[in-house]
């Protein structure tokens, strides 16, 4: 323990590790840049898709802040799959977010640019066939990348 001047104690020091987030802080990212998505995955992927069972994941980061999420989608019709990873951190700001499916045995799309919005993968003919999904953004500097997805695969149900 020590003491002030005026010989009053103090509680004894904490480790000098920082916390995070630091105290007083605002919360990562700013609330002004976290906003419910404006665009349903269905709009994204297009007439007839829908999601589907175990097709949604958080894009989060490596401290859990949410900056997204990522949906996989599939049209009975058409019997494809397609892939949207919706930004709700930085919307209207471009940064770096993309998407990515793959089917086993099969094709895979990716689309990585710069958007300010969402990132589509493109659609790919998947059923009775396994798929895993991802979709990832980042901060405007670069700095922080939020990831979501299934690595295993799944849905193999048509």
């Amino acid at each position: 323990m020590h003491t002030s001047q005026k010989g009053s104690t103090c509680s004894p020091e904490r480790s000098s590790r920082p916390r995070w987030p630091p105290q007083g802080s605002p919360p990562y990212p700013p609330p002004r840049m976290r906003q419910p998505p404006r665009t349903p995955p269905e709009r994204v992927c297009g007439k007839g898709f829908h999601r589907v069972k175990d097709g949604h994941r958080a894009m989060k980061t490596k401290r859990g802040a949410v900056f997204g999420h990522v949906y996989l989608m599939y049209s009975k019709r058409s019997g494809k799959n397609c892939v949207a990873a919706i930004k709700t951190a930085f919307t209207g700001t471009r940064t770096t977010t993309g998407a990515y499916l793959e089917v086993k045995g099969g094709g895979r799309s990716e689309d990585e640019q710069r958007y300010r919005y969402y990132a589509e993968t493109g659609h790919i003919q998947g059923a009775w066939k396994c798929v895993r999904y991802a979709g990832w953004t980042r901060d405007p500097d670069n700095r922080v990348t939020a990831f979501g997805g299934r690595k295993s695969w799944g849905n193999c149900k048509g």
